[in-house]
């Protein structure tokens, strides 16, 4: 195999792709079987993605099972309009109960608790804890697990990019990474490949996601072969502040406040109040329903999607904000009093609900030795409880293969492609030519634009359009500002770029198979819930330069829903 010039070849058992918390319990897991483990990460470990976000703990009390299935139904339709996996809900909800909470209050872990020793919960039985403000539980939790990590000594590649999967003869056997800090391409051979890069994907203007969140996790595993499901099931966020746009992750929390049944508002620009929670008192995450309301504001011209609209806690007692919330101290930065103000708020893109297609048992892909936990995979965003579950599971069925396996040859060719790919992005730019950073920022103008909440054919095809034009036009013309190997951002924004139209085309063309409305997916020419012939998964797959589509039931073992209703008026 050529020239150490070129890349290094590493060897490991398993390799981990991913920071947060499904990659961090993914490497705690193969390390104590004792295998061989590498966790690569593009930021750093605990400090990145989507984890520290997660504001709100989920606990669901397992010992009733009335309870317990009446929970189940609850999440099934309003979590994901009944299209997840209603026993992988029942078995996380039991491994966050018995297993997560003890394990993260024995590493010294915070969790609010009442005089008599039990959680503190919102007063609207939602389940809720915290750990200990609202806005600041991913934090804390990443942290501790950022620090065993480092204590256990796990081998650690962070400012580190996998850029591919490298799949011989049907199975993944290694790939490929760039060294950020150094700019050197690596070349690692592994027996099985966790992929843990998590559901946000900075692919609008107005994103949840964090700086290195492109999608990059989604578009190699495609890229690879991998089946990928429900990418037309986009999150969004209705309630993040409008202004300054650096804030746009500030997020106003919708789910009752801690200790009370109390719910952020929402107003309209006539300054009427148009939802709260209170509305829908089952409902865990009512994002979608804040949507429906807003989209009916908007056209009324009582709203834009992107600010002229306000979030409100001024119904909420002070020393609740105080004492709870975490986001307090930040609008007090910017001159806000959230106890008598409103806040301009507007919609962010948050999280991809679909993903790679993967097995709710194992975590298994459809290429084998591949194994997508957390929120890369197709299972529906979960918590950050849900994906720890995710990490340990996809671990231990990596470690039973990684025991049973030898490393396997790499795929000269492909390395051989893959390094000649990342060294043809290290040019300078012509005068004319844009830097990466530019066609990122096209890219996501064009999905603000076109591919928001409220979807038609006509936009949609017409994003296509644009997109294939930047491919056509910018993408070859693009360069960096300086050929240097090392920390140089620009290199990565390059690879970035591609993986952002990759995913970006994929998830357009999955939004136009399916012809309904469903939770987080809303097509104006299509706006009605079609249970008879739309309760189904979409499922993507490559080949050659086109894409394959199937539709697979989804199975509804414990709630069924109604057959066919009015998208916005519809309870679920």
């Amino acid at each position: 195999m050529q020239s150490s010039e070129s890349f290094r070849t590493l060897e490991t058992d398993v390799i981990v792709i991913g920071g947060g918390s499904a990659g961090v319990y993914a490497a705690l897991k193969v390390h104590a079987e004792g295998l061989r483990v590498l966790q690569i990460v593009k930021g750093f470990v605990g400090r990145s993605g989507a984890s520290i976000f997660a504001g709100n703990l989920q606990l669901q009390k397992t010992r009733d099972p009335a309870e317990e299935e009446k929970f189940i139904g609850i999440r099934a339709r309003y979590g994901s309009s009944y299209l997840n996996d209603q026993d992988y809900i029942r078995r996380a909800c039991r491994f966050t109960e018995q297993v997560f909470f003890p394990e993260m209050e024995q590493r010294g872990l915070y969790i609010r608790r009442d005089e008599q020793g039990e959680f503190i919960t919102s007063s609207d039985r939602t389940g809720y804890v915290w750990a200990p403000n609202q806005g600041f539980s991913g934090t804390m939790i990443m942290e501790l697990l950022r620090k065993d990590v480092l204590a256990r000594r796990i081998p650690l590649m962070q400012e580190t990019m996998v850029t591919a999967l490298l799949v011989n003869e049907g199975q993944v056997v290694g790939v490929v990474a760039l060294d950020i800090v150094r700019g050197e391409i690596l070349v690692i051979r592994a027996k099985a490949v966790i992929i843990a890069t998590g559901p946000g994907n900075y692919l609008a203007t107005r994103s949840t996601a964090t700086r290195e969140q492109c999608g990059n996790g989604f578009a190699m595993a495609y890229r690879a072969g991998a089946q990928m499901q429900d990418l037309e099931m986009q999150w969004f966020h209705a309630s993040d502040i409008a202004a300054p746009k650096a804030w746009m992750r500030l997020h106003l929390y919708p789910n009752p406040m801690p200790a009370t049944d109390k719910t952020l508002r929402l107003y309209g620009s006539d300054r009427q109040m148009f939802f709260e929670q209170a509305m829908y008192p089952l409902v865990k995450q009512p994002y979608y329903l804040q949507l429906r309301r807003l989209y009916q504001q908007v056209r009324k011209g009582n709203a834009r999607w992107h600010g002229g609209f306000y979030g409100g806690y001024t119904h909420v007692e002070p020393e609740v904000m105080e004492n709870y919330s975490y986001q307090t101290q930040f609008f007090r930065h910017l001159g806000f009093d959230i106890n008598t103000e409103l806040i301009e708020v507007g919609t962010t893109w948050h999280l991809t609900f679909g993903g790679i297609r993967t097995d709710t048992h194992t975590f298994a892909t459809s290429i084998e030795g591949l194994y997508a936990p957390g929120g890369v995979g197709s299972h529906g965003v979960g918590s950050i409880t849900y994906v720890a579950y995710d990490g340990t599971l996809a671990a231990e069925h990596a470690c039973e293969r990684a025991r049973r396996t030898a490393l396997q040859p790499l795929p000269e060719g492909e390395v051989r492609r893959e390094s000649g790919r990342l060294l043809g992005h290290l040019r300078v730019k012509s005068e004319a030519g844009p830097l990466p950073a530019q066609v990122k920022k096209r890219i996501r103008a064009i999905m603000t634009e076109k591919m928001g909440y409220a979807k038609s054919e006509s936009r949609m095809t017409s994003a296509l359009d644009d997109l294939a034009h930047v491919r056509e036009t910018m993408l070859p013309r693009m360069g960096l500002a300086s050929a240097t190997r090392n920390w140089n951002y620009d290199w990565v924004e390059a690879m970035d770029a591609e993986d952002m139209l990759d995913l970006c085309e994929l998830t357009i063309r999955c939004c136009l198979e399916r012809k309904e409305s469903r939770g987080y997916f809303f097509r104006e020419d299509y706006p009605y819930i079609d249970n008879r012939n739309w309760l189904k998964h979409t499922v993507a797959t490559r080949v050659g330069d086109d894409i394959r589509f199937e539709f697979t039931p989804a199975v509804q073992k414990y709630a069924p829903p109604n057959e066919t209703d009015d998208f916005l008026t519809a309870d679920y």
